[in-house]
């Protein structure tokens, strides 16, 4: 029986390998690229722009709010709460 050549053999863990160093520069590259990208962009005019021209977009109108509240006003209610208009109509009728 030959003996195992145990050089060609992959590794079990990735610590210690190549590929490890690589991946933690890569990972590093990538948060360092991140934090300064986001930092130039929070320092720019063309930011405060971006936020107030997203800030007009999501500002609800009077209509808006008067559609909301309407399907608001027609949501299925709980059966406690129709439990109670029950009795308030028998209690207004009996009177």
């Amino acid at each position: 029986m030959d003996s195992i050549d145990t050089s060609k053999r992959k590794p079990r863990r990735t610590f210690g390998t190549p590929s490890y160093a690589y991946r933690n520069r890569f990972a590093y590259a990538l948060l360092a690229a991140g934090t300064v990208l986001f930092g130039i962009w929070n320092l720019t005019p063309i930011q405060r722009v971006a936020n107030e021209k997203l800030a007009q977009a999501l500002a609800q109108t009077e209509q808006e709010r008067d559609r909301k509240a309407l399907f608001e006003f027609a949501a299925p209610r709980t059966s406690q709460f129709i439990k109670d208009a029950i009795k308030e109509s028998e209690e207004q009728n009996t009177k």
